[in-house]
């Protein structure tokens, strides 16, 4: 019995190895928010439970921290990969991938983009078919299920943003994965 308890162990112990890799950066669903722009270009491993697999693609994985919080982490399948399960959304993943930009915004973007949805508005066209929202969420955004125009919505929340950060540009971040384990 004893024996089985160690191999057990050692066992348990070699996943979480091969799993995150001895030379990879940790980095916790609730750190990444604030730590992703020093990770950029770096391998990381994440390990989050999945709250939601993009339902258009399969190519875009979101985590959640097992401990709770708001925080969630954007995990993308490299080009080579399969798309991700749905049948896996509430499993914990322990992904291994690359701190990726997955966008840039700035007053001259979102300039752009309120004058397009103006524009929309104005023609009488209807907004093209949305996301679920799981994305603006990940971002940090709140979704207003109330607001007329979630996109204007959510580019006011984007300007109130860049001015919080002196006028700067901000940036969106995500893992872009190598491999990962599901448990």
């Amino acid at each position: 019995m004893k024996k089985l308890l160690l191999s057990a162990a050692a066992a348990i112990m070699a996943l979480f190895m091969m799993s995150c890799g001895t030379k990879t950066n940790e980095l916790s669903i609730n750190d990444f928010g604030s730590k992703a722009k020093d990770f950029v270009g770096q391998e990381v491993c994440v390990k989050g439970v999945a709250n939601h697999i993009c339902s258009h693609s399969g190519r875009k994985l979101f985590l959640v921290s097992p401990d709770g919080g708001d925080a969630m982490v954007t995990v993308f399948t490299n080009p080579e990969m399969k798309p991700f399960d749905r049948e896996t959304i509430g499993k914990t993943y322990t992904v291994n991938g690359v701190v990726k930009i997955t966008q840039t915004i700035d007053n001259e973007y979102l300039d752009a983009w309120e004058a397009e949805v103006l524009k929309a508005i104005e023609e009488g066209q209807m907004p093209e078919e949305e996301h679920c929202g799981t994305e603006a969420k990940a971002a940090g955004l709140e979704v207003d299920e109330q607001a007329e125009n979630q996109e204007l919505a959510q580019i006011k929340q984007l300007r109130a943003r860049i001015e919080a950060n002196n006028g700067e540009p901000i940036h969106f971040y995500h893992v872009e994965c190598n491999s990962f384990v599901i448990e």
